[in-house]
């Protein structure tokens, strides 16, 4: 279900939705839930420490993405009382002109034919199935039709839909599918740091104050003199004392990078409800499509590790508080400025923290700050259904050497910060009876039959958790468990290390759950019913910092901030 787009119309762009005609249509790879990066066609773990492409194809995404974008379609249609035609041009109608144009384009390849029976009343799932996208009947995320009468097989010949051919996704434009990029795609220089924001840009790592150069970049251990080496804004001589800025207000304060190896969860996985609900999607909620696509669905400038932008900026998609470790380490010490790495990727495990360390930053050769490392895999290990679980002794090799590794490379004074699997049983008892936003018009679509669609489906980012049977969630924590109890064992095995040192948090997720003054599911994302929502992602930014100062691993606050902002301002900002 992919259409080759401006470059069959002979255009070429740098950025990859504007290469693709599906970039119009790609949402729906997003619609419902973060797509599975993985060989196991269920979950968002995987066995290799290598990017894998998505496996799209009918019963898998392609039928997930067909299906979402047909019944948003189809409500459309119903809310306003219109044909299907027309829904549909006014859903494309909703994206910035060029998108728009492409969705339209798209739509004539894609459901073209299908736009008769929309109008007919047919459900997403049956309309999907008809033009063969997807091609198991008994997995329907919508209730089935009150017509039973017809079959496919009619329904096809009867609307000249039999010789229709589903067009896979990841097999017609495989770069489209490869949603991990190990560093920024537009790093003049190739020191791991950028000026542009997406991409594994300034949204994920500390601007580069000079992209010519690779000797100049966030994290830097320099003085300062005549430039700012290290892009923290401060730099130049003090004209009575001779010394540089950076030697009189930051040499003696104990700076700190943060940075964050991690999942989904640290990269902040996150689809805006205007993607899948008729009654939010607006033109202001989708005009950040392209740089969403460009993020990976990710939002780290607003996650509880490296958050550093406020929500505002980014309504209606976000509202809430952005409480980041990096964000509350700035306030304490204004030297801390862009010192900050997100190395989280949707879909990893903690397999993957070994490879996911050569994309940090941080070499001590190269004369580099300190910094507070976060090992934060807090759920995909226990995603695979069994008997493919990934054992308590298969976690505790895998974060054993990356901690051995960490301290190869890591600056002396350097924290390695180990947060557990998290607890997800009360995420998703929360929700799963609830109506999720698809099924807002209607009241036909819950949580629960969003999990039991994508595990019907094979297509579940995360079979353990994602899952309506109780039984199953209980299953998961049970071994999730087992895995946090190798913690101990990791943190008394590091005491000898030259480097480093090593640390274990308390659940912050389990935290949050506790401390919330409000309603369960609103700590939850609407649209996958799994990742923390902003306010819980906030909370868990609040708690993991003051776990932090109860280690007594907190650097001092530095007086010399008031002097620092009076002399800089925002220090160049972000």
């Amino acid at each position: 279900m992919v259409f080759p787009t401006l470059f069959l119309l002979g255009f070429q762009e740098s950025f990859m939705c504007r290469t693709y005609l599906l970039c119009a249509f790609s949402l729906a790879a997003l619609l419902i839930v973060q797509p599975s990066i993985s060989n196991w066609p269920v979950g968002e773990a995987f066995f290799t420490p290598q990017p894998q492409p998505l496996q799209l194809g009918p019963d898998g995404w392609d039928c997930v993405l067909c299906t979402a974008i047909t019944g948003i379609v189809s409500q459309l249609s119903q809310m306003h009382r219109i044909p299907a035609r027309d829904a549909l041009a006014l859903f494309c109608g909703f994206f910035r002109s060029v998108e728009s144009a492409l969705c339209r384009t798209a739509s004539l390849i894609l459901i073209e034919g299908a736009l008769k029976l929309i109008d007919e009343g047919r459900s997403a799932d049956k309309v999907c199935q008809a033009i063969s996208y997807c091609v198991k009947e008994e997995c329907h995320i919508f209730p089935p039709d009150n017509n039973k009468s017809v079959t496919l097989h009619e329904m096809r010949k009867a609307y000249n839909l039999e010789n229709i051919r589903p067009l896979g996704a990841c097999k017609l434009v495989p770069g489209l599918c490869q949603l991990w990029r190990s560093g920024s795609e537009r790093d003049k220089d190739g020191d791991g740091f950028s000026t542009y924001p997406t991409r594994r840009g300034t949204d994920w790592k500390g601007r580069d104050c000079d992209d010519n150069d690779p000797n100049v970049y966030p994290g830097k251990n320099s003085t300062d003199a005549t430039r700012d080496e290290n892009c923290n804004g401060i730099y130049g001589v003090d004209p009575a004392t001779g010394k540089t800025y950076e030697e009189l207000w930051c040499a003696n304060s104990s700076p700190m990078g943060v940075i964050g190896v991690g999942d989904s969860a640290t990269a902040h996985f996150t689809v805006p409800v205007a993607y899948v609900s008729v009654f939010d999607i607006s033109s202001e909620a989708l005009a950040s499509f392209v740089p969403m696509i460009d993020n990976e669905l990710d939002w780290p400038m607003l996650s509880s590790l490296t958050g550093f932008r406020s929500t505002s900026g980014y309504f209606p998609n976000f509202e809430g508080p952005m409480v980041s470790v990096y964000g509350k380490l700035l306030e304490r010490n204004r030297c801390n400025h862009r010192d900050y790495q997100n190395i989280g990727h949707n879909g990893a495990a903690s397999g993957n923290l070994l490879d996911f360390l050569k994309q940090v930053v941080r070499n001590r050769n190269e004369s580099v700050k300190p910094a507070y490392v976060f090992f934060s895999m807090i759920g995909n290990d226990v995603c695979i259904p069994p008997p493919n679980f990934f054992t308590p002794e298969h976690y505790y090799q895998s974060v054993s050497d990356a901690v051995k590794e960490a301290d190869n490379f890591l600056p002396r004074g350097s924290y390695v910060i180990i947060v557990p699997i998290a607890d997800a049983r009360l995420v998703i008892e929360s929700v799963v009876d609830r109506i999720h936003p698809i099924g807002k018009l209607n009241n036909d679509v819950t949580y629960g039959n969003l999990y039991d669609y994508l595990n019907c489906l094979k297509a579940s980012p995360c079979w353990g958790w994602l899952n309506s049977n109780p039984a199953v969630r209980n299953e998961a924590w049970r071994n999730a468990s087992a895995m946090n109890a190798m913690i101990p064992r990791i943190v008394n095995e590091s005491a000898n290390l030259k480097n480093i040192k090593v640390f274990a948090l308390t659940d912050p997720v389990s935290w949050a759950l506790e401390n919330f003054d409000g309603p369960l599911w609103r700590l939850v994302d609407p649209v996958d019913g799994f990742h923390p929502s902003q306010i819980a992602t906030a909370l868990i930014g609040e708690r993991i910092f003051a776990q932090l100062q109860s280690l007594g691993i907190l650097t001092p606050e530095n007086p010399f901030n008031a002097d620092i902002q009076r002399r800089f301002g925002d220090q160049g900002g972000y």
